[in-house]
């Protein structure tokens, strides 16, 4: 089991960025999704590994994204309609294994990297909450609750403790936002941009609320040479989700040494103004 944490809040501190978050471990790739691939990124630096969580039919929450095991295993049909043990015979193709499972996940990070995890389903919310609650996991994983409210809800009338990340966009993206905002809720941790659900405005709104910002960096520009989040992090963005997440890890260095170099230059001393700043 995990050591006794701080919860949420000192998540928050964690995840202030610049964060790189490997989308699925590594994406494209046939252990995406997977323990080995986590452990890939892990060694490759990044802060935060992004996957997906779904429920077998006699409730076992699987890292796996499509509904479907079709064209991924080597069986058919959709997942939630398969016992635990059938999906562990379900090989992931070019493996020799079935999917892992979020316990599996959780007692390979035990904290060492944070774990963002979407739930795929209604029915995934609860026993992936109860994992949390039995490894203790309150500071190093979080959830995403998608676009609208009612996930969100769901995982709030079963937990208030458990850190979540929303992702409010589109038509009614202000106002999701603006009602998700309103409930001041501290486990609440960050907001998902998308390309149509950017703007200065709402990072104002966002940052001004104590909550971070992420993003996946190839709704920006595509990541087929390398990552994009330099622009990420330079849009003021925390979180970067990239598929490139070796590119990703020395794009954030190269940020966080610019930054210290700002904060360290010669003739200003830390805490102080330079003659030349306004205010001076």
């Amino acid at each position: 089991m995990g050591q006794t944490h701080a919860g949420p809040r000192d998540l928050l501190t964690r995840l202030r960025g610049p964060r790189v978050a490997a989308h699925r471990g590594g994406y494209g790739l046939p252990d995406s999704n997977t323990v080995a691939r986590f452990e890939t990124a892990r060694r490759q630096g990044v802060d935060i590994v992004e996957t997906d969580l779904r429920v077998s039919s006699d409730g076992v929450v699987f890292l796996f994204h499509n509904p479907l095991l079709d064209r991924v295993t080597s069986c058919t049909g959709p997942i939630a309609s398969h016992t635990a043990a059938e999906i562990a015979q379900c090989h992931l193709i070019g493996l020799d294994h079935g999917p892992d499972t979020f316990e599996s996940a959780l007692r390979w990070s035990g904290g060492r990297v944070v774990i963002d995890a979407e739930l795929k389903t209604g029915a995934v919310t609860e026993p992936a909450i109860d994992l949390v609650r039995r490894y203790d996991a309150f500071d190093w994983v979080y959830f995403q609750v998608g676009v609208g409210l009612r996930t969100y809800q769901r995982v709030r009338d079963y937990d208030e403790r458990v850190a979540v990340e929303a992702a409010p966009h589109g038509p009614k993206g202000q106002l999701w936002l603006a009602e998700l905002l309103a409930k001041h809720d501290p486990n609440l941790l960050i907001i998902q941009l998308h390309p149509d659900f950017l703007s200065s405005e709402i990072q104002s709104a966002i940052r001004d609320a104590g909550k971070l910002s992420s993003i996946n960096a190839w709704r920006l520009a595509p990541e087929a040479e390398a990552a994009n989040c330099t622009a990420v992090f330079a849009r003021g963005i925390d979180i970067s989700v990239t598929n490139a997440a070796e590119s990703c890890t020395k794009q954030r260095d190269e940020v966080r040494a610019a930054q210290a170099g700002r904060r360290e230059s010669p003739g200003v001393t830390r805490g102080s103004r330079s003659p030349a700043e306004p205010g001076a």
